[in-house]
């Protein structure tokens, strides 16, 4: 399958050089200049297990943002969601709330629609970034050609081991938005994982993926 990633940082990199090694055609796209001089020449600046292995040897094409639309069979997007340094939880949290910030998501979502529109097909793309639970519903789907076939699939994953987690997860995640598309989706991960794979509602993803995320936080912090 030709699988392409709207972001190649931390996270979508680790995870493209996890979905090329199980055989599938991998390409991307990064607005960071630095993210791709560093993948060109082999080398990244942060520590992630397996990376610096598999990334000597990968095959992963880099391209615009129009090549990897004309690339790809499926889209992986995991663009950041940063919130404010107060919110980190080194120190204590603040009485007044926020939400992440969704800047860089949107205008990823918005620039790969455009494109996938004017391709002509349609497109399965798969968000994997982090946000509150209504967040797609209301922030991003508006900004959407019909031509993409959307899911959510958050990860539950560590930074410095994300090939290992994403290439044996203790579950998949699946919020689902057009069966058709969760289909093809469920395929791709037979070919990654045996771990069982749980489809609901894109809501219902974005809640479990918060939910879970504050247990285990919860029980680290309890542990200490």
């Amino acid at each position: 399958m030709k699988v392409g990633f709207l972001g190649l940082g931390k996270l979508g990199l680790p995870v493209a050089l996890a979905v090329e090694s199980k055989g599938h055609y991998v390409c991307g796209t990064d607005i960071s200049k630095s993210t791709i001089d560093s993948i060109k020449n082999k080398k990244i600046a942060y520590k992630e297990i397996w990376v610096d292995d598999y990334l000597k040897k990968t095959n992963l094409e880099i391209f615009d943002v129009k090549g990897v639309v004309k690339n790809s069979d499926i889209i992986f997007v995991p663009i950041q969601t940063p919130h404010e340094e107060k919110y980190e939880g080194v120190t204590r949290i603040p009485k007044e709330r926020a939400d992440f910030d969704y800047t860089y998501l949107k205008e990823g979502m918005k620039q790969l629609s455009d494109e996938i529109d004017k391709n002509g097909e349609n497109k399965i793309v798969i968000i994997i970034s982090t946000v509150l639970p209504g967040t797609i519903r209301k922030e991003i789907k508006p900004l959407l050609s019909e031509k993409i076939k959307l899911c959510y699939n958050p990860f539950f994953i560590a930074m410095g081991s994300t090939m290992r987690d994403f290439l044996h997860p203790e579950f998949v995640l699946f919020g689902v938005d057009d069966l058709d598309a969760y289909k093809v989706c469920k395929k791709f991960y037979k070919s990654i994982t045996n771990a069982p794979l749980y489809d609901t509602t894109i809501e219902n993803a974005e809640l479990i993926k918060v939910s879970y995320n504050t247990l285990i936080s919860t029980k680290i912090a309890f542990s200490n």
